[in-house]
């Protein structure tokens, strides 16, 4: 019974479930960052994009991308801005710095992920050289 090889075979297991939840955290980590972005910045797009658009056009893909608990009635100009009761400048720049925290700190543990998975990747070729 060679023991070596079993702790080498079972720390491998280990490091390689450890390795699949830190991918799994990077793959959370991006999808949050995505989602915070976009709440950020989807208003402006869709105004841009909005623009661009007939108004009939404007309320199919409005239905579809944001969230509005019942129909509202709009004017034929309203259709370029978006569906929201816009906060005075102050309240919006401390909401956006709250998200650019938020972000800085999802930026921070998909940092962290990486670093973690690059040494759970050396770990697991170490195990393979000493066999």
């Amino acid at each position: 019974m060679d023991r070596d090889a079993i702790v080498r075979e079972h720390r491998r297991q280990r490091a390689l479930e450890a390795l699949e939840f830190e991918r799994d955290r990077e793959a959370a980590v991006l999808e949050q960052i995505g989602e915070v972005v976009a709440e950020e910045g989807g208003p402006r797009i869709d105004c841009e994009a909005f623009a661009k658009m007939s108004p009939e056009d404007v309320e199919l893909v409005r239905d579809a991308l944001v969230d509005r608990p019942e129909p509202v009635e709009e004017d034929e100009d309203e259709f370029l801005e978006p569906n929201l009761i816009s906060p005075d400048a102050a309240e919006e720049e401390d909401e956006h710095e709250g998200v650019e925290e938020e972000i800085a700190r999802l930026e921070r543990e998909l940092a962290s992920s990486r670093r973690s998975q690059r040494a759970f990747e050396r770990y697991l070729d170490a195990l393979s050289t000493d066999a």
